[in-house]
């Protein structure tokens, strides 16, 4: 059975990537750092997945995380899905938020595919979760879209470090979902978002979960930042 990992996958994008994950025959580790509730409430075939709680946006849980799985044997799908933000204005970023936002979001999924690089199978296949807000200049959180525009460039340059395992290396840049981040948003501004998006509604997670399956699928697409926005700019 091939065996794969998904950080932050208790709700969400991340749900949704490891239940399309387990229709496929994979075995899920399932992470996440504080939300006991939606982890608890999850209702998945226990024999195909296994929940790990570890905060991965700090460097005490990817130790934990990758220190189990280095002794679960090989891996042959990472999904770093991970991400926090930080929408406060401009001139009231301190260097705490700022180093928040990069340590979540690029570093440490960075330090995850450097401790289990040794663990993936030949053939593999690594995906970071990027946002359309790493493409498109964003005038709200700042160290958010710096972080995904990170992100994009990070996959690109692992591509050659995976090269010779055959492993592939890509991103999905999810534009605006309905996740909770999305869904606490005022109604006003969520019309707002929508008039920019071409096919005028918000992405479900599912349809970034299957976007996310045809990069593992597709053995030739590597060196990637697939964008799943719905025409986002286009009007």
């Amino acid at each position: 059975m091939k065996k794969a990992l998904v950080t932050g996958s208790t709700k969400g994008i991340g749900l949704s990537i490891a239940e399309v994950l387990i229709e496929h025959g994979y075995y899920v580790y399932m992470n996440y750092s504080s939300d006991d509730e939606s982890a608890s409430s999850l209702n998945l075939d226990s024999s195909r997945h296994q929940i790990i709680k570890a905060d991965v946006s700090a460097l005490d849980g990817v130790n934990v995380l990758t220190e189990l799985l280095q002794k679960e044997g090989n891996l042959d799908c990472l999904v770093l899905n991970v991400g926090v933000t930080c929408r406060k204005a401009f001139g009231q970023i301190e260097y705490e938020d700022w180093a928040k936002v990069m340590d979540a979001n690029v570093n440490m999924p960075f330090l995850i595919v450097q401790a289990l690089r040794n663990i993936i199978s030949e053939h593999g296949s690594i995906i970071f979760t990027g946002s359309d807000m790493g493409i498109y200049p964003h005038s709200v959180s700042i160290p958010y879209g710096v972080s995904k525009a990170a992100v994009h460039i990070l996959a690109r340059s692992l591509v050659k470090e995976f090269a010779s395992k055959k492993i592939r290396v890509n991103a999905i840049a999810p534009g605006f979902i309905d996740t909770d981040w999305q869904k606490e948003k005022p109604e006003w501004l969520r019309e707002k978002i929508e008039k920019k998006i071409a096919l005028k509604r918000f992405g479900a997670p599912q349809e970034i979960a299957e976007a996310c399956m045809f990069l593992i699928d597709n053995k030739y697409i590597n060196g990637t930042v697939l964008s799943i926005d719905g025409g986002y700019n286009f009007e």
